[in-house]
């Protein structure tokens, strides 16, 4: 099998999780391990919806307990939640290699940009999901912890990192792995054409800084990953598609095989704007 993706408007990480919905994976399966994973941060819903024109969406509301997650914590966190949903091993790794890719973008875009790294001076640029922060610092210790999995131990010997807003990453890896395992898809894909990141600034508590984000730029540069400004000038390509794309090292452009392809969905960001929609196909 071959998966393809066409991002001409851009991508985001629950962008992708709804997109596979209407591929085809469970709506009921897919949002019920999304909202496992919020309900690991804060209080949650998670909400299926069809666009005007026939698309899926996904809203998404957290109301976070706390404003930071660290890495570790988050893998932690993520063995339990794919333990909990059978996830199996090719798409685990490949929900692992989602948040390596971002705790790796999000350490080196910090070191250039010298970021404030406290929670209150820093505000996380996606504009698809709602956030209201109820700072609340439970103790974190009295997780229990099981024998760690070999293939993620390189993760925690990584230096520990600090995942502000950007642990919605959680949410938005067990969409991807549980819709991928859904439909029985590969985990390595193909784009037909590069990645449309819009144009425009994004705001810091720092400063302004321009489309694409710090963490996303890292991805693009460090995978090569073929891009192309707008269509319209707002953030189109945020970290967390940057990292399903890394994850599937979604590196490279081909052209559409023939035929039909046995699944193929296509997905909106919480906006509707006027570009194409995320699609997903899926070849025999």
């Amino acid at each position: 099998m071959q998966l393809f993706i066409k991002a001409a408007g851009g991508i985001a990480g629950d962008m992708f999780s709804a997109a596979l919905i209407d591929a085809g994976a469970d709506k009921n399966k897919v949002t019920k391990a999304m909202k496992a994973a919020a309900e690991t941060i804060g209080c949650a819903s998670v909400n299926h919806v069809k666009t005007a024109d026939g698309c899926s969406r996904l809203l998404i509301s957290v109301e976070h307990h706390h404003g930071h997650l660290s890495s570790h914590k988050a893998i932690h966190l993520l063995e339990h939640l794919f333990e909990d949903f059978s996830v199996k091993p090719e798409y685990s790794d490949f929900g692992f290699r989602m948040l390596r890719a971002l705790i790796t973008a999000e350490n080196k875009a910090h070191a250039r940009h010298d970021f404030k790294m406290d929670s209150n001076h820093f505000h996380h640029h996606q504009h698809h999901h709602n956030h209201e922060h109820h700072h609340n610092h439970e103790d974190e210790k009295n997780t229990h912890h099981h024998h760690h999995h070999h293939h993620n131990q390189s993760l925690y010997n990584e230096p520990e990192a600090w995942l502000h807003e950007a642990q919605d990453i959680l949410i938005d890896i067990m969409g991807a792995v549980v819709g991928l395992q859904e439909l029985g898809a590969p985990v390595s894909a193909v784009l037909d054409g590069p990645v449309y990141y819009g144009g425009g600034s994004v705001s810091f508590s720092h400063g302004t800084l321009k489309v694409p984000a710090p963490a996303t730029q890292v991805m693009i540069n460090d995978n090569n990953i073929p891009v192309s400004v707008g269509p319209i000038e707002i953030e189109l390509f945020t970290p967390t598609g940057a990292a399903v794309l890394t994850a599937l090292e979604a590196f490279k452009t081909d052209v559409l095989p023939a035929g039909k392809p046995l699944y193929h969905g296509k997905s909106r960001g919480t906006k509707d704007l006027p570009i194409p929609p995320l699609e997903v196909l899926i070849f025999q």
